[in-house]
């Protein structure tokens, strides 16, 4: 009886070892779909640490609790959750994730799977674009998009947004792309078409919507159109397009409050390494020697040149790094972001309020700073199973604020100035340097001699309704009114300023030698325009309407259609004034009332653009394999002749296959996952040209002073000749690629390759009437340009060990283009000729090498 107690506890001990060490386990994971064994499939003990990963043949070994649950995932599939139930051997099937197969992507006018996008479009997340902290959204779409250039040409606040090319260059005019938010076309990037010129300066701004006036946190997604899937958008397609979609709200969800916060510091990439004083002395006096100066004659003695390398000296001899005299090692900026996003059954809805702030790098860093604030709510209600209706509302303003020499100009001279002059004496008083106060950066880095004062107002509003067409399952019909307002002032004040130039003959003569203080023998020195202010005002308006009939259907999974045809058009009207004013008695009243009567001068414009447009597009695939859309978008523009080119066609046929859906690729080709070949063409207009050129035209000058009395006169003068055949230029764009999934979808690789031509290049004829003449003809179309390239995306996802998994992603482009045809004399020598090389080459003499002795 004891030894069966004894055998009995044993046992029990034994039991419960197992359950703390664990069993041993065997298995194999196999495809639910194809029934193949499934290899490098992770299987970890659910809160454990290490696991193990199944071999070329989906089987695994390994040690778990026998009660323990095992977790079984892989990149592509499902991940399932196994109890192990004291089984010493277990096998399990594993399904298809088809996340990233319903995955959606915008595309023109509507959204498709991205499985059967057989457009070349590049996409990014809202969670990409939040990564980088960026104040405009253009710089966040820097490397991240392929065949996307983005450049940003400057760090100045507010001013700080990159210029975007799609694929490159492909034309002799305007390479900007288009950019849609939410569903309206607004405002091309890189360029600004109602951007209206006051003589000095200018308000940058339109009623189009703006990339770079978005809150980056309130953006969805970005989808860029790169081939004749942008042809749906015609005449404005040429260069591209661009796709924003804005956050909405979630059905049936509670709300959802998020704040953010982040500050930073700005620093320059590089600055320049400039000579210091000694260095730049003595290379003075080796070109004077090498340009015959006699040495008596010379700017520096061998003397100066000491003194300033000793730095004993600082009254006459001065060691002035003018960058480190006017700007400082970094500069400020803040954001701040809160929204609330949720919704009912019939209501959803998404609040935000951002702002942000930077300031420049000057010294005085309140003399250069920028300010935005965003504020939008889009609202939707479903008022019955039918109807939907959404309301969005979204409001911005930008202030910038900066001395009236602009950021360019200072840089100019702070790059321009001499070490041996004095940007501030050793007594703190400013000096004038090379090119007297005015243009002194360290005064004009302040709001001491003036301010350009810039304010932009915008509000965006749009109402759409969706209606389900009862009785036809998969038809709808939907519409939307846009209206956008921007206002834009600026003030722009200019007075002298007054520095300190140092007496030096009476600094000297009282025997002094450099070392000894100079204050008593400096002297005022006042540089600049009498006072002068011009005050300028903006309003553009733009209204958009679209009305679209879609039909979205599949039949029994076999045949899957969508198609629909639309009509929008658009319309935007702006005017604006400047009003100048001089002889202000005082530099503190900037207020044109203050001004005096003499030379004042007021001017004005305005505005007008339209378009009118027809286009629809059918998808089709068969199966989910074979792939096919045609597009048609017929355009009408204001911007040219009712008679002979205001209306174009604009056509696209899209085509793709997906391979790895067929059963003799699943059977034979395991190792790559997915693959889809697909191939485009199209046609699309570029009508990024000044409006009116079919007509004669006559403007008012800013006028001019006749006589002696000193009033100003109006002018009028012909702005140019006539030319009534003008129309858009044309892109025939071709494209064919593939994208592919290897190895358990853990590898991605997707490659395009692309040609352009575009024709009906706006253009003058510089030939027939040279450009030197003075003599201005009217453009005309007939530039052509072709551009071809190629663009790679590579991509790696890591398997899942203890909840940690990487992505890595990497893309290369590359484009070329040239110029084939391009009005040059016949008898041009070779060297000379732009026709054949690409846009904005260089002409000079092929060099033979270099010469030596």
């Amino acid at each position: 009886m004891k030894r069966i107690v004894l055998l009995i506890f044993a046992s029990f001990v034994f039991h419960l070892v197992s359950l703390a060490q664990g069993i041993p386990i065997t298995g194999q994971i196999t495809d639910q779909q194809t029934g193949n064994p499934v290899p490098g499939v992770s299987i970890s003990v659910k809160g454990g640490s290490a696991g193990i990963s199944t071999d070329s043949d989906g089987k695994f070994a390994m040690t778990a609790p026998a009660k323990g649950i095992l977790i079984i995932s892989s990149v592509g599939y499902v991940a399932v959750e196994i109890p192990v139930n004291n089984r010493f051997v277990i096998n399990s099937t594993i399904s298809t994730d088809n996340t990233a197969l319903n995955e959606v992507v915008v595309v023109g006018y509507g959204k498709e799977k991205k499985v059967n996008v057989i457009g070349s479009i590049a996409t990014m997340s809202s969670k990409e674009i939040t990564s980088s902290p960026v104040s405009s959204v253009s710089n966040a779409l820097a490397g991240r998009l392929p065949g996307a250039i983005v450049q940003q040409r400057s760090g100045e606040p507010g001013s700080d947004a990159a210029s975007i090319l799609i694929r490159g260059i492909s034309t002799l005019g305007n390479s900007g792309p288009l950019v849609v938010i939410d569903g309206i076309p607004g405002r091309d990037v890189n360029t600004n078409q109602l951007s209206n010129d006051y003589g000095t300066q200018t308000i940058d701004g339109s009623a189009g919507r703006d990339l770079n006036s978005i809150n980056p946190e309130d953006i969805e997604s970005i989808s860029v159109l790169k081939d004749a899937s942008a042809a749906i958008y015609g005449a404005r397609a040429a260069n591209g397009v661009i796709l924003i979609t804005t956050k909405r709200g979630k059905t049936d969800a509670p709300p959802t409050f998020n704040y953010s916060f982040y500050t930073g510091w700005l620093s320059p990439t590089a600055v320049p390494k400039m000579a210091d004083a000694a260095t730049y002395a003595q290379m003075l006096r080796e070109m004077e020697t090498y340009n015959g100066v006699a040495p008596s004659n010379m700017t520096f003695t061998p003397e100066d040149v000491e003194k300033f390398r000793s730095g004993k000296f600082p009254w006459t001899h001065p060691n002035t790094n003018w960058f480190d005299a006017s700007l400082r090692k970094s500069s400020l900026t803040q954001h701040h972001n809160f929204s609330v996003n949720g919704g009912s059954k019939t209501v959803n809805y998404f609040v935000s309020f951002g702002s942000q702030y930077a300031d420049g790098l000057y010294k005085t860093a309140d003399a250069k700073k920028f300010n935005r604030y965003n504020l939008r709510a889009n609202v939707d209600v479903q008022v019955n199973k039918y109807l939907n209706v959404g309301i969005d509302v979204d409001g911005s303003q930008e202030n910038r604020l900066g001395p009236s020499l602009d950021a360019q100009t200072v840089f100019n001279v702070i790059n321009q100035n001499k070490p041996t002059t004095f940007a501030v004496y050793p007594n703190g008083s400013a000096g004038t340097g090379a090119f007297g106060a005015s243009y002194q950066p360290v005064l004009r880095t302040t709001l001491d001699g003036g301010f350009d004062d810039d304010k932009r107002y915008r509000a965006n509003n749009k109402i759409n309704a969706t209606l389900k067409i009862p009785g036809i399952e998969g038809a709808t019909i939907s519409s939307y009114y846009a209206y956008d307002v921007f206002f834009g002032k600026r003030k722009y004040f200019d007075h002298p300023v007054t520095g300190s130039e140092l007496d030096k003959g009476a600094y000297l003569a009282a025997g002094n030698t450099g070392s000894e203080d100079g204050t008593a023998f400096l002297v005022p020195a006042t540089d600049g325009y009498d006072p002068q202010l011009t005050d300028f005002y903006n309003n553009t308006t733009a209204k958009t309407f679209n009305v679209k009939l879609n039909y979205d259907k599949s039949f029994n999974s076999v045949h899957n259609l969508n198609a629909f045809v639309a009509y929008e058009t658009s319309e935007s009207n702006g005017s604006g004034i400047s009003a100048f004013r001089r002889n202000f008695i005082s530099s503190q009243l900037p207020y044109l009332f203050a001004g005096g009567n003499d030379q004042k001068d007021n001017s004005g414009y305005v505005s007008l653009d339209s378009r009118i447009n027809y286009f629809g597009r059918l998808s089709y695939n068969f199966k989910g394999t074979y792939l096919f859309q045609f597009a048609m978008r017929r355009d009408g523009s204001l911007r040219f002749s009712k008679e002979n080119g205001r209306w174009g066609n604009f056509p696209s046929a899209l085509a793709g296959w997906i391979v790895s859906n067929e059963n003799f690729w699943k059977s034979h080709v395991k190792a790559v996952n997915f693959l889809k070949l697909k191939a485009s063409w199209g046609k699309l207009g570029n009508d990024l040209v000044p409006p009116f050129q079919y007509l004669a035209s006559y403007a008012f000058g800013t006028g001019g002073v006749y006589g002696s009395n000193n009033t100003y006169y109006s002018s009028l003068y012909q702005s140019n000749a006539p030319n009534q055949y003008i129309t858009w230029e044309v892109a025939n764009m071709y494209n064919a690629g593939f994208e592919s999934r290897l190895f358990n979808n853990r590898f991605s690789f997707n490659a395009d390759f692309f040609y352009q031509r575009r024709s009906n290049i706006l253009i003058k004829r510089n030939a027939s009437v040279p450009g030197f003449t003075g003599i201005s003809l009217p453009d005309e179309n007939f530039g052509v340009v072709d551009n071809k390239g190629f663009e790679l995306q590579l991509g790696y996802t890591s398997k899942t060990t203890n909840n940690f998994s990487y992505v890595v992603n990497g893309n290369f482009a590359y484009a070329k283009n040239k110029v084939v045809y391009f009005d040059e004399p016949a008898n041009n020598v070779a060297w000379q000729t732009l026709t054949g090389h690409p846009i904005g080459a260089v002409l000079l003499y092929k060099s033979a090498g270099i010469f030596r002795d």
